[in-house]
């Protein structure tokens, strides 16, 4: 696949982050151009075009005015190393929104049980995933270094995490980059 440019990886980026996988234009950037750059993701398959409802942001309008909206394919996904385990299926979905949902409540019970879709073996995403779950964690230069991504695809592949069950910690730091880590319950171990 051609390699993406930062506008394209923006707009993947933002619409992987969103539950609803839909794409917003990116502020400072004109129709024309992001018409331009919306038709060349939707030809390399990366997004589709879907009928605008109400509550959607729309991307383009047609000679009629009705709206246009994009949505993230699992390509789209794929192409940003954000992995789309069916997690549009409603029954995934509801598990992950009740495992962020248990993380965040203060538990006086000792064994909280957490549903966690793990990445696929050898993908970014678990090289991730075992660089967070180390004791020291790891800081976002070090992720971005270790992927070869851009900071602010890093920042949506750990958003990706936090959707897929895993409870991502931000550790600010005096004088020091912030730290990123995974938080485990008392029922599993780090890697």
């Amino acid at each position: 696949m051609a390699k993406l440019t930062d506008t394209q990886l923006i707009v993947l980026s933002k619409a992987a982050a969103r539950d609803d996988g839909l794409a917003t234009i990116p502020e400072g950037l004109n129709k024309a151009a992001a018409s331009k750059v919306g038709a060349s993701l939707v030809t390399r398959k990366l997004m589709r075009e879907v009928q605008s409802k109400s509550d959607m942001p729309v991307w383009r309008e047609d000679e009629e005015g009705r709206g246009t909206s994009l949505i993230i394919t699992r390509e789209g996904r794929e192409a940003i190393g954000i992995e789309d385990n069916d997690i549009d299926s409603s029954k995934d979905a509801t598990t992950v929104k009740e495992g962020r949902r248990r993380a965040g409540q203060q538990s006086s019970s000792r064994h909280r049980s957490t549903t966690v879709d793990e990445p696929r073996c050898g993908s970014k995403q678990a090289l991730i995933v075992k660089m967070l779950s180390r004791k020291a964690g790891a800081t976002l230069e070090a992720l971005v270094d270790a992927t070869g991504w851009l900071p602010h695809t890093t920042r949506a592949a750990l958003t990706g995490l936090r959707k897929r069950g895993y409870t991502v910690l931000l550790e600010r730091q005096d004088g020091k980059p912030s730290l990123y880590r995974i938080a485990f319950s008392h029922d599993r171990k780090a890697a």
